[in-house]
């Protein structure tokens, strides 16, 4: 069964009214359940359990989010609560459909949507809706007038919040792939999250990190040797996940660390965890 998509959104936009969205989050609803879900074995029973999960294809669900998102962007006011309804009623879903609205109301009115995209990441309860909330809601104005609004991400990276703190470092750590001249600057930006102690922002870090190599390679490589070893041991796992899962097309540039890491290991001090992640980022190097 072909579903046109741009029709249905089509009647709900006409039919929209701000003072009264949940006809028009309904109506989005029945739209994506007419979907063939996916299986959603990859996401963790527990996190199901936190809200509904369907697993409707995020291609489907971004093209209706994209289709609301043209009427949207003119009138920012008006569809701030149906945003703010299908993120906070309609699960997973409805997160991933709010989105794309997010991101192009922020392209008219940042100063109205970024502190409203905060207030949201801190309802996160996956690192999904983190990792979508920063790319496909907070990043865009970030990319279209960076020397304007990469600044306005450092509230983000001291968040008491772990998922806006990964958000905003989400973002930094994407930005050099179109900007490769903010490369060194994003990594600075991103260095005191090193010594964060949440497993989730950790990864977002490292992430960060590799990243940021698709933009210029040689500050991430200086990044790297300034930091190894580091004083504070809390950055242990981030620097040498950085190593471990680096693009294969890159880690070879990387290789002349190998001393820095094989030093690093000879210190008797070190905890075993770390002791381990170390060892397995010499090994990786010594492959590369």
């Amino acid at each position: 069964m072909d579903i046109d998509i741009a029709k249905h959104v089509g009647e709900l936009l006409a039919n929209y009214d701000p003072k009264s969205p949940t006809s028009t989050s309904d109506g989005l609803r029945d739209l994506w359940l007419q979907f063939e879900p996916k299986s959603i074995e990859v996401i963790k029973t527990e996190q199901r359990q936190q809200q509904e999960t369907i697993g409707i294809p995020v291609p489907v669900l971004k093209e209706i989010g994209k289709g609301m998102a043209k009427v949207a962007r003119k009138r920012v006011a008006d569809f701030i609560p149906l945003t703010q309804l299908l993120w906070d009623h309609f699960g997973r879903e409805g997160r991933v459909v709010a989105l794309p609205i997010l991101g192009a109301m922020e392209l008219t009115d940042p100063e109205a949507i970024l502190p409203l995209l905060m207030s949201l990441c801190r309802d996160c309860l996956t690192w999904e809706d983190c990792d979508r909330l920063a790319m496909d809601a907070l990043e865009p104005i970030v990319r279209k007038e960076s020397d304007k609004w990469l600044g306005r991400l450092v509230p983000w990276l001291v968040d008491e919040n772990k998922w806006v703190r990964r958000a905003g470092v989400t973002v930094i750590g994407r930005l050099p792939m179109k900007h490769p001249d903010y490369t060194a600057r994003c990594l600075e930006m991103t260095e005191h999250l090193l010594w964060d102690e949440d497993m989730d922002v950790k990864r977002g870090v490292s992430f960060a990190i590799r990243l940021s190599v698709r933009g210029e390679l040689k500050p991430v490589y200086e990044f790297m040797k300034g930091q190894i070893p580091p004083e504070n041991q809390a950055a242990s796992w981030v620097l040498c996940d950085v190593i471990r899962s680096m693009g294969k097309a890159f880690l070879p540039e990387f290789k002349p660390l190998l001393p820095l890491f094989e030093s690093w290991a000879g210190n008797p001090t070190i905890e075993a965890r770390n002791r381990k992640s170390i060892e397995s980022a010499i090994k990786t190097l010594r492959a590369a």
